[in-house]
C-alpha cells in the first residue's frame, strides 16, 4: 500500500482521507497554515482518526510515495519538500483556468464546462503537467450545486484509481507548456450583487449559476436603496437581440414574472425574496419601472 500525506486544510481535506483510506496508508497532514482556535473541529476530526498534523521536518523525515494538495491556500516551496511525487487537485480545469475560485471564472467567461485537474505541483502556480481531468457540463437549468456533486463524486470513485495508476507507472502527464491561460481570484459576495442591469443576459444567467444558494451567497439586486434576493430567474426563448433601456420592466406576466430589458435582449425574473419570503416580482414591479 503506497504511503500518502494529504496537505490542505479543511472539509476537502477529510473529505479526501475518507476517499482515499481503503486505498493508500495516509501517515499524516501538513497545514497550509495554522488554525486550531478558530476551526478546533479539523483538528478534532484528524485526531479521532489517528492522523498527524505534520511539520516541514516531520514531513521531510517521512519515506513517503507522495503529496497531495487540496485546499493549499499558499504558494509551497517546492524546494523544500523532499517526495517523488507532488499532487495538486485544482478546483479548475487546466490549462485555461488557473488560480482560486477558477470554475467561477470559467463560467463568468461563458465556459459552463467545469471540473478538476489532477497536477504536478512546479515553481510555476498551477502550471505542472496533468495527469487527469473530470469535465462537467452544466446544464441550462442547473447551477454550480450541480457540479460541485458530480465533482464530490469522481473525488470518491475515481480519483484513488487515478493516482494508483499514476504509482504504478500507468498514466504519464501531459505538459502545460506552450497553452494558452489565464489566472482567476477569489470571487467574493459582492461580486454577485448586481448594481444595474447593464450585462447580457448570458452573463446575469452565469453569474446566478455561480452565486445561487446553497453553495453561494445568493445573486441579488439593487433596487432603490435595498439588496433584493433573487431565487429564479430564466432565458426568455426567441426574445430578439435590441437596443434599450437596461433595467426597464417590459412586461408582466401571468405567472408573476417580469421581463427585464437587458443589455442585449430580456431576461424574466420569476421570484424574488424579501425578508425571507418569496415574493412574485409582478406584485411589486410595474411596466416602466427601472431596476
Amino acid at each position: 500500500m503506497n504511503r500518502i500525506v494529504i496537505a490542505g486544510f479543511g472539509q476537502p481535506v477529510l473529505d479526501l482521507i475518507t476517499n482515499f483510506s481503503h486505498t493508500f496508508e495516509i501517515v499524516g497532514v501538513f497545514l497550509d497554515y495554522e488554525r486550531r482556535s478558530k476551526f478546533p473541529f479539523f483538528y478534532s476530526e484528524l485526531e479521532s482518526k489517528s492522523i498527524p498534523v505534520l511539520t516541514l521536518d516531520n514531513l521531510n523525515s517521512l519515506e513517503v510515495d507522495a503529496i497531495i494538495l487540496i485546499n493549499f491556500n499558499k504558494i509551497i516551496n517546492i524546494h523544500e519538500i523532499n517526495t517523488p511525487l507532488l499532487l495538486n487537485i485544482h478546483m479548475g480545469l487546466l490549462p485555461v483556468y488557473r488560480g482560486n475560485n477558477a470554475n467561477a471564472w470559467s463560467i463568468l467567461n461563458g465556459d459552463r464546462n467545469v471540473g478538476y485537474t489532477l497536477h504536478q505541483v512546479t515553481t510555476e502556480l498551477d502550471g505542472g503537467a496533468i495527469y487527469y481531468k473530470f469535465e462537467y457540463l452544466i446544464k441550462e437549468s442547473e447551477t454550480y450545486f450541480a457540479a460541485k456533486n458530480a465533482i464530490t463524486y469522481d473525488l470518491k470513485n475515481n480519483l484513488p484509481k487515478i493516482i494508483q495508476s499514476i504509482f504504478d507507472g500507468k498514466i504519464e502527464p501531459v505538459s502545460q507548456e506552450g497553452e494558452e491561460f489565464i489566472y482567476a481570484s477569489k470571487v467574493i459576495a459582492e461580486d454577485g450583487i448586481l448594481e444595474n442591469w447593464n450585462y447580457t443576459t448570458t452573463e446575469i444567467i452565469n453569474r446566478n449559476i455561480i452565486f445561487s444558494k446553497p453553495l453561494g451567497t445568493g445573486l441579488k439586486m439593487k433596487y432603490k436603496n435595498d439588496l433584493i434576493e433573487i431565487n429564479k430567474l430564466r432565458t426568455i426563448p426567441k426574445y430578439k437581440k435590441a437596443t434599450g433601456f437596461a433595467g426597464a420592466v417590459v412586461l408582466k406576466t401571468d405567472n408573476g414574472a417580469v421581463w427585464i430589458k437587458t443589455k442585449d435582449t430580456a431576461i424574466a425574473l420569476e421570484e424574488i425574496i424579501i425578508n425571507n419570503k418569496i415574493i412574485k416580482p409582478a406584485d411589486i414591479f410595474k411596466i416602466g419601472d427601472r431596476l
